[in-house]
């Protein structure tokens, strides 16, 4: 047996390394191919933004507690939300992920739906919460201009021609 090793060794390293290379540029590959449908898939979207329908929900009492005005607004941003999306209360998916009390910005999915749904954005005003932006694409600047989003919860937006916009 060590006669069949000596023999080949040569040629079973040619091959173990040519195994690692093509795996290194598979994995190279799928990395470029990543970034550039991320990329095409902003471009699509930034024709298929979301409508600029706005909803509103009218806040609930507030409360010192600040546990229970969180929750607060959450029942009211996922009021907003429902009303925006015309997805079944019961149907909706929703989480927040950055609420500072005046702007709160999360993620959106029918339960139902294969598609991965978006996120929003939602800014509190004297009439309660407004979604300001749902989808999965860059809100355009003129969506978010009024409503002065911070600029770590947006950090980017879409100009009037679609281009990408830094804050």
């Amino acid at each position: 047996m060590s006669n069949f090793w000596a023999k080949y060794k040569v040629i079973l390293l040619v091959i173990s390394l040519a195994l690692i290379l093509t795996g290194l540029i598979f994995i190279f590959y799928r990395q470029f191919l990543n970034k550039e449908s991320s990329t095409t898939a902003t471009a699509t979207q930034k024709t298929a933004t979301s409508s600029e329908k706005v909803a509103t929900a009218s806040p609930k009492p507030d409360d010192q507690n600040s546990s229970a005005a969180v929750t607060d607004d959450s029942a009211a941003i996922k009021t907003a939300l429902v009303e925006k999306t015309s997805i079944a209360e019961s149907n909706l998916d929703f989480e927040i992920s950055q609420n500072t009390g005046k702007h709160a910005k999360g993620m959106v999915k029918e339960k139902d739906s294969e598609v991965g749904g978006g996120y929003w954005l939602a800014a509190k005003t004297s009439g309660g919460w407004v979604i300001v932006y749902d989808g999965q694409a860059q809100p355009t600047c003129n969506q978010i201009a009024s409503y002065s989003f911070p600029t770590d919860m947006v950090p980017e937006c879409l100009d009037a021609n679609g281009n990408l916009v830094a804050r």
